[in-house]
């Protein structure tokens, strides 16, 4: 399914996904371009019910969910996102950034229903910050690279959920709802100049606005069932 593709199983190598693909090409080029300084910088955020939590949070192995504390989406007097109590996270090497996805991926919130095991109940997004310099020069390029594993949407009659389940199904399927309602509203504003793209709809589409709409490529894979 989609966490399989993003992720990979730990089992075998060649089941790695693309996140795990992903880091061994970027540390890969860094290697290769050696008058070029890389600085590297990971965070992963997990939006479970509407609610951020950083799950690099080293408080995740002691304390409950609702104990966590939040990651607030705040915006500045320029239009700026800042995601405050998200950490980021230095990386050195191939090792260090995949032992933060799999520190990361310890503490997804997942429930079984009639449909999966393990189905998984929030978005994560594994985001990769990147900056680089050249040797003499002073000027800094920065990128980033998000990897997100969205909740699947679910139909309730399917799945059987019920209770806690039940309610994880509708914000995941709300907040799906509002992605969608941004990726029509860019086709729009390409095609008849739209003017007004709803990111403040839900906590994904705001954290995501960067890498759905102006300088940025965006590939979605749909995984179907």
């Amino acid at each position: 399914g989609k966490t399989f593709t993003i992720t990979g199983g730990s089992e075998r190598y060649v089941d790695r996904g693309i996140i795990p693909r992903a880091i061994s090409m970027i540390f890969s080029e860094f290697a290769k371009n050696t008058d070029v300084q890389y600085s590297c910088f990971i965070s992963y955020l997990e939006i479970y019910n509407e609610k951020g939590y950083d799950l690099l949070d080293s408080d995740h192995e002691t304390s409950k969910l609702e104990d966590l504390k939040k990651v607030m989406m705040l915006e500045d007097e320029d239009g700026n996102y800042h995601l405050k109590n998200l950490s980021m996270h230095p990386v050195a090497s191939e090792e260090d950034a995949l032992n933060c996805l799999f520190l990361g991926d310890t503490n997804r919130a997942i429930s079984e229903t009639d449909m999966n095991q393990a189905s998984s109940r929030s978005h994560c997004i594994f985001t990769l910050s990147i900056e680089a310099r050249k040797q003499g020069s002073d000027t800094v390029t920065r990128s980033k690279l998000n990897l997100v594993d969205l909740a699947g949407s679910e139909r309730v009659h399917k799945t059987s959920t019920t209770g806690q389940t039940l309610r994880e199904a509708q914000y995941i399927n709300t907040s799906l709802f509002y992605l969608e309602m941004v990726i029509v509203a860019l086709h729009e504003k390409s095609k008849n100049g739209r003017s007004h793209i709803p990111y403040r709809n839900s906590m994904m589409t705001g954290v995501l606005r960067d890498s759905l709409g102006g300088n940025c490529k965006t590939v979605m894979v749909a995984r179907i069932s």
